[in-house]
């Protein structure tokens, strides 16, 4: 079977800041087993791709982290095989600008440990303390120029990425690089920086309801669509 599998992981392959169920684990071994192509593309860095996916033992586990911004295949550090999305010098100013505003914000405002960076290569994403946070950095960074930013919230963090980079981007440049036809794909995502993906796979499938949008099949759980994958 020649397809490429593409995971969101937070919300999606496990829940937030939880373990993937052992089941599911087997499940995503059996697939590659049986040759589909496994990746994950999330916002969370490679890095800590690296150490999740060690866990789940796939064979050649295809990590894309930042939301796309870095490629990298297999889990073995230094990895032989990594692409850096290419990001234009105003993004770069524009998401310096942000995480200069975010710790003034930090050094009037907020106490020390209120807010964590997430040790990022080329998106800059804030974690808070407390939700309500959330709308404190929103207000600081209004009147910043971010027309080469693209930004998600969460019920925790904000993602500010540069506007080329995106889960979409990053499933279409994965085919190529495979030599396969994005028909050829199946996205599994659950929340907003998904849509894109959604958008350029041949397959889309929305893991539980939260997200207003139409997928080819939505389920609950990811054991339901682990379940369904060879019929897709």
């Amino acid at each position: 079977m020649n397809k490429l599998l593409v995971f969101d992981l937070d919300g999606t392959l496990c829940p937030d800041d939880k373990p993937m169920k052992f089941e599911d684990v087997e499940a995503l071994r059996n697939l590659e087993r049986e040759g589909f192509k496994i990746a994950v593309c999330s916002g969370k860095p490679v890095h800590y791709l690296c150490g999740f996916m060690q866990q789940v033992g796939l064979e050649e586990p295809i990590l894309a982290g930042e939301n796309g911004g870095i490629i990298q295949f297999g889990i073995v550090m230094p990895c032989e095989k990594v692409y850096h999305y290419p990001v234009s010098d105003e993004a770069n100013r524009q998401l310096a600008a942000v995480k200069n505003c975010i710790d003034a914000l930090i050094a009037e405002k907020f106490a020390s440990g209120d807010v964590w960076f997430q040790p990022n290569e080329v998106e800059v994403t804030p974690f808070v303390k407390e939700a309500s946070m959330l709308d404190d950095i929103a207000g600081a960074i209004g009147k910043l120029d971010l027309s080469s930013i693209n930004v998600y919230r969460f019920s925790d963090c904000f993602d500010f990425i540069p506007d080329n980079i995106s889960k979409g981007n990053c499933l279409k440049y994965l085919a190529s690089l495979l030599e396969m036809d994005c028909d050829d794909t199946i996205a599994f995502g659950d929340a907003g920086n998904d849509v894109s993906m959604f958008d350029a796979a041949g397959v889309s499938v929305k893991i539980g309801r939260r997200l207003d949008y139409e997928a080819d099949y939505c389920f609950d759980t990811i054991s339901e669509a682990l379940a369904q994958v060879r019929d897709m």
